[in-house]
């Protein structure tokens, strides 16, 4: 059970906090009578989320630790690309890690996508409108979780982590 004022990541909306917990009105139907969550996410202030605390369907967990983000940080010229896959599968692993809810995988796609866009660039061609989407979402979400456990502001997160990726632009 999550405690009120503790962030959490909570699926596609990222860091969220525990703002309480309420049980959602019977004429509600499905989560009606449930005891749920009421969230903030981080990125939007005047959002409420509503989700039953037994939600098996969406990715709901702390945040990890400074210890487990400085690691992450260090493995990363370890952490291997996603496979080269034809353009439709590639996007569903983009999807696939994206959505995973976790931080390693995270890693992993926005490595690949620092490599493909690098690539992509030194050849002469465009960045993918789908590359660019994945690499954004992931940094995104990167950004948002490091800089709530590392207690800094998100753009010197983003610093950190163009540091880390080795390159000079977000």
């Amino acid at each position: 059970m999550y405690h009120i004022g503790e962030y959490i990541s909570y699926g596609n909306n990222g860091v969220c906090e525990v703002m309480g917990t309420e049980v959602m009105d019977e004429s509600l139907g499905g989560a009606g009578g449930r005891e749920c969550y009421v969230l903030r996410p981080l990125h939007d202030q005047s959002c409420k989320i509503l989700t039953p605390v037994d939600n098996q369907k969406v990715v709901m967990r702390n945040l990890i630790s400074p210890e487990e983000t400085k690691q992450l940080l260090a493995d990363i010229p370890e952490i291997e690309t996603l496979p080269d896959l034809s353009a439709r599968q590639q996007e569903i692993s983009y999807q696939k890690a994206l959505h995973s809810g976790d931080c390693r995988e995270w890693i992993c796609l926005v490595k690949t996508l620092v490599h493909r866009i690098s690539e992509r660039k030194s050849s002469g061609k465009k960045v993918t409108a789908t590359d660019d989407r994945y690499y954004k979402a992931a940094t995104q979400k990167l950004v948002e979780e490091f800089s709530v456990v590392l207690k800094m502001e998100a753009a010197e997160t983003q610093k950190l982590l163009n540091e880390a990726f080795g390159c000079r632009e977000a």
